[in-house]
């Protein structure tokens, strides 16, 4: 489904307003489509370097800082992902942060932001690669109304490409409350059917690095291209809060060249995602190999610090999580 023409949804700042490290906590929500669409960040906000590079994948115009670039995985292939988690956690400890926002796509719809995404090789996800700390704190993002995932065929196989893109506004239906950055939503606004998984893996259940994970029983662990609505979306918890939203791709589905129309992240109010990770878990006897995109709310060095499950999980600030970076 083409968001071309869709009007935007919940502001972060006012149009042409300039940011501060807060500003997201400062702000009303918006009720209207026109409200929301005057209240997103105009495309001048981009940063330099960043210039037009046509349209991508049906989804519009779209801005990159240079030519459009694949994101770098993160050096390994094959990975577990709690070997993949420990590691990042030392590569930190060393001082390697991460790629920041290498490779971002932003689209541009008369003449404000209304989505920002990654472009990854397919290649690179059927070589089973990982993919660590996609940032979206380059620019005060609003919350993330939807996830598409589209195939972009290249010349040759080599140069084929999927669009990940997160849109700012709803794909369809009404304008939905969501939170400001830092937020974090408390775990009672889950609704019970959203049932503790891994209880097997990890004592209480609490991934170290990750959080502990919800989904409703009733529905696949993996997001299949056909399914629709918020069909086995997932989310994660720490000491109450809410931390993540996620969806689990088969890598099967990579490899072939399927895409996902429209995944909704506003069932329930979330704030804007700070930073992703798309990562690669092997194949097991029970289990053919997948990906999860685990779309945070709290910064990548709150998480990768989690060997045991927090005590609190307070309110982040953009300054503290080195909004702009």
């Amino acid at each position: 489904m083409s968001a071309r023409g869709t009007v935007a949804t919940l502001a972060v700042v006012g149009l042409g307003a300039a940011w501060t490290p807060d500003a997201a906590a400062q702000t009303t929500p918006a009720t209207t489509r026109g409200e929301a669409m005057r209240s997103l960040l105009r495309a001048t906000a981009i940063p330099p370097g960043y210039r037009p590079i046509g349209e991508l994948a049906g989804r519009g115009q779209f801005y990159a800082n240079g030519a459009a670039v694949p994101r770098l995985d993160d050096g390994g292939t094959h990975h577990t992902g709690a070997a993949n988690t420990a590691s990042w956690a030392a590569l930190r400890t060393k001082g390697h942060t991460g790629h920041g926002p290498q490779g971002a796509v932003y689209r541009v719809e008369d003449g404000v932001i209304t989505g920002a995404g990654y472009l990854i090789r397919q290649t690179d996800l059927a070589a089973g690669k990982s993919f660590r700390g996609l940032t979206f704190r380059e620019l005060p993002f609003p919350a993330a109304q939807a996830l598409t995932i589209d195939l972009i065929k290249g010349s040759t196989p080599d140069t084929a490409l999927y669009l990940w893109l997160w849109h700012f506004l709803p794909l369809e239906g009404s304008v939905p409350p969501m939170l400001p950055y830092g937020e974090l939503p408390p775990l009672a606004t889950l609704p019970a059917t959203f049932e503790v998984i891994g209880r097997d893996a990890h004592p209480k259940a609490f991934y170290p690095r990750m959080g502990r994970h919800r989904r409703v029983a009733a529905h696949a662990a993996r997001r299949a291209p056909s399914m629709t609505g918020n069909e086995s979306v997932q989310y994660g918890e720490a000491a109450g809060k809410l931390v993540f939203i996620e969806y689990i791709f088969s890598q099967d589905d990579f490899v072939n060249g399927a895409s996902w129309s429209t995944m909704p992240l506003n069932g329930l109010p979330i704030p804007p995602l700070d930073n992703l990770h798309v990562m690669h878990y092997e194949a097991t006897p029970s289990a053919p190999a997948y990906f999860t995109a685990h779309m945070y709310f709290v910064p990548e060095e709150v998480y990768l610090s989690w060997e045991t499950e927090p005590a609190t999980v307070g309110r982040v600030s953009a300054s503290a999580a080195g909004a702009g970076r």
